[in-house]
Parts: structure tokens; C-alpha cells; sequence
């Protein structure tokens, strides 16, 4: 386990790094280009422990991917016997779907925190379309036989755990045409819209009500060519360092597009940092001076981690609710969060759905862990450029799940650490 030191920083950070592609529509666009009949060219695919438990699914599932930018569709979807998915939630979820379009049977499994993430929406829906899923209380190993032609063009979903469910029936929906009504309380609604763009891309057709009703036609995907834009997510992390230390760039963001992520801009303008947004770059700079906000998050679910951090480091109270959905990501983030910042010193309290935050003078230096989460990981290494002392991060690979680069891009802003291994 890799743990890395980082050094409080006494001059202001200043520069200016290239967002990493996303994340998110690394995922989306490489399993659709899988069900496109023939080859679509995807630029700046990202390169990441997450994205490559979806390149070697698309590989498993009979796509071909050359150069890390053709991916050539399966004519015939394969069955492979097995499927390990890593740490990677949006691939097992989205590749249960694609194994049901298969004859089966397929084993889906993945690491540790993989195997403790619920997945019982999508087996009870994709179960009434006819495929028959064995799990262990609703988690993985999942083993799925799929359905030659489903039983029913409908189906309901519990929306309420998440949205990653939702996409994983979107993005089958057009090899067979199906009509999708969700309820509990959605979150995390840009990805829907995510996963909408990216089939719209590919050829797909549908009408929707919002997000309850969906009707999407059997259409199937034609191949396309895709740019990957870069990650607001993976970016709010060194946009924060901006708002607490000084003046950074990140090129390559574009404020237009459907990443419910763009939120940190509005969040580090309302805590007073100044935030300039050009087609080609966001520049975050602040005096280190910031306010504690109110702000909900049940659409940006991991902004919350960094948003944490920068209360801690503000004055007054950051309140950050409407995030119940917290408990179930990489590690439950609402108990991660909490108590990390306990470590630094802050006053925190966790309830069901939110995080209140009192804003501390003086962050101590401590150890920390990751608890095996690349976004807990990296936000709090924005707590050491202000702490009193060093704090060192214990299980920091798996940054590389979301963002490979982020070291070395702390190393040219300037920022000081030291790997442990």
C-alpha cells in the first residue's frame, strides 16, 4: 500500500495543468462503441484503473480497441466466463446489463470495496426482462444468464441508490427496445443526462418524461467518432488548490457540457474565490480567504469530499447535504470524511444525509487513510498545502483508479511530497 507525505506550502501555488479526459464518458462511450455495428474513433480515451476494467470488459464482451482509440463493435456479443471489474462500479454495472444480451453464464466480481457495493435495482429489473442473476445478498460476485429476447419491453427501477442503474438499462435499451420508469428519490442526474449524450451520439432515439419515464427505441448504435472532454471531477481538485493557495489553470474544461462536476465553479465563487471562465481554460485564484456555504449536493455526489475540505479550511459553517448516497461509493464517504477531518482537528458532524462542517484556523499535521477511495485520497491532499504540519495519506494508489497524472501534476504546480512505498 502506497502512502505519500505531503509538505504544508509556503509561497503560493501558481500554474496551469490539462484536465485528464473523463472519466465517466470513458465508460459510457467505450461500452456503446462495443454494441455499435463497426468501428468508431473515441479521442482522449482516459487511461486509469477504472477505464481499464472497462477496456478489458469491451475485450471480453468480443469489441476490439487499437491504439487506445478504435474500438471495432462485437457483431455477436461474447459470454466470457468471467469478468473482473476492479474497483470500478460504473463497469460491473453497466457490463451486468451487457452480460444479459449474452446466453451466459458470466461471473462479474471485482475487489473488495467492488464487492461490497449494492447492486439488488438492477438484478430485480434486469430479472423481470427475463435473465436469471445469482448474488451474494444483492452484491457482487454476480453470476448472470442472460435472455435471447426479453420477456417484457418494460421495466421499473428503484432509482434512489443510483443512477449508474439507470444508464446501465439506457445503454442497452436500443438493441431491443425498452421503456424505463424509475422511482425513489434520483440522484446524481447529470450522469443520466451523460448517458443520454453519449446514445444520442451513437444513433439512439428516445422520448423521456424527465427523469420517471424513458422510452427508448430498438434502433441499435451506428459507430461514430467521440471526443472525450475533459473531467470537471478529477479537475475540482486542483481548482481547490486554487480557491486555498493561490492561482491555477486548467485547460481543457468546457463549461457547456452536461458534467454535473462544472458545479465547483459555482461552489468555490460562492466561499469568495475568483473564478474566470474562458472556452479554453478555468483559472481559480483566491488569497485563501473563503466563506462556509450551504450547498446541496445530491447531484454531485464527488465534489463532496473536496467541498468538505475546503469547509474545514473556511470561516463560519459549510453545511453539505442531500447525501445520503454517499454511504454506498468507493467507501462510505460520510464516514471516510468525517473521520479524516476529526484527525485534522476539525469540528464535524455526520448525520443521515449531510456533513456540518465548523471551519478550523489551524489544520493539524496527521496520518491519514484513503479507505481505499481515489477521491477521498486527493481531496484531502488539498488539506496539507495549509496544515500545520505534514500529513501523509496512506493507500494513495488508488488515485490512479480516476487520475494517474495527479501527482505529477501537483509537482508542477509546486507542491511538495514524498512517496512512501
Amino acid at each position: 500500500m502506497v502512502r505519500v507525505k505531503f509538505y504544508p506550502v509556503k509561497e503560493s501555488i501558481e500554474g496551469a495543468v490539462k484536465a485528464p479526459p473523463s472519466k465517466s464518458y470513458t465508460h459510457r462511450v467505450l461500452f456503446i462503441a462495443l454494441l455499435a455495428d463497426g468501428e468508431s474513433i473515441v479521442e482522449d480515451i482516459l487511461i486509469s484503473g477504472d477505464t481499464k476494467a472497462t477496456i478489458n470488459a469491451v475485450r471480453k464482451f468480443g469489441g476490439k480497441i487499437k491504439n487506445n482509440k478504435k474500438i471495432i463493435g462485437a457483431y455477436e456479443l461474447k459470454s466470457p466466463p468471467t469478468l473482473y471489474c476492479r474497483g470500478s462500479g460504473t463497469t460491473i454495472r453497466i457490463a451486468l446489463a451487457i452480460a444479459a444480451l449474452t446466453k451466459g453464464p458470466v461471473l462479474l466480481y471485482g475487489d473488495t470495496t467492488l464487492n461490497r457495493r449494492p447492486m439488488s435495482p438492477l438484478i430485480s429489473a434486469l430479472g423481470s426482462l427475463g435473465a436469471r442473476i445469482l448474488s451474494r445478498n444483492g452484491k457482487p460476485p454476480l453470476a448472470i444468464c442472460g435472455f435471447q429476447k426479453p420477456k417484457s419491453n418494460s421495466v421499473r427501477i428503484d432509482a434512489s441508490i443510483s443512477s449508474q442503474f439507470i444508464s446501465a438499462l439506457l445503454i442497452i435499451a436500443p438493441m431491443i427496445g425498452l421503456t424505463i420508469e424509475t422511482y425513489g428519490r434520483l440522484k446524481s442526474t447529470p450522469y443520466v443526462d451523460m448517458t443520454l449524450k453519449v446514445m444520442e451520439a451513437f444513433g439512439a432515439r428516445y422520448e423521456r418524461e424527465g427523469y420517471r419515464f424513458f422510452r427508448v427505441h430498438e434502433t441499435g448504435y451506428k459507430p461514430t467518432k467521440f471526443m472525450i472532454p475533459g473531467d470537471f471531477s478529477s479537475a475540482s481538485f486542483i481548482l481547490a488548490m486554487g480557491a486555498l493557495k493561490g492561482k491555477v489553470r486548467v485547460e481543457g474544461l468546457h463549461v457547456d457540457d452536461v458534467q454535473g462536476d462544472k458545479f465547483i465553479l459555482k461552489v468555490l465563487s460562492d466561499m469568495g474565490a475568483k473564478v474566470r471562465v474562458t472556452k479554453d481554460y478555468v483559472e481559480v485564484e483566491s488569497s485563501g480567504i473563503l466563506e462556509g456555504i450551504e450547498v446541496d449536493c445530491g447531484n454531485t455526489p464527488d465534489l463532496v469530499p473536496v467541498i468538505a475540505v475546503l469547509g474545514a479550511c473556511a470561516k463560519g459553517i459549510t453545511k453539505i447535504y442531500n447525501i445520503e448516497h454517499l454511504a454506498f461509493k468507493e467507501s462510505n464517504r460520510l464516514e471516510s470524511i468525517r473521520r479524516n477531518l476529526k484527525q485534522l482537528g476539525v469540528n464535524v458532524r455526520v448525520r443521515k444525509e449531510e456533513i456540518i462542517i465548523k471551519g478550523c484556523n489551524k489544520l493539524k499535521g496527521a496520518r491519514l487513510h484513503s479507505f481505499n477511495d481515489h477521491r477521498i485520497a486527493m481531496a484531502f491532499t488539498i488539506a496539507a498545502l495549509v496544515a500545520e504540519g505534514p500529513i501523509e495519506i496512506q493507500g494513495f494508489n488508488r488515485v490512479s483508479d480516476s487520475y494517474p497524472q495527479f501527482l505529477t501534476h501537483l509537482k508542477s504546480l509546486g507542491v511538495k511530497f514524498e512517496v512512501i512505498k
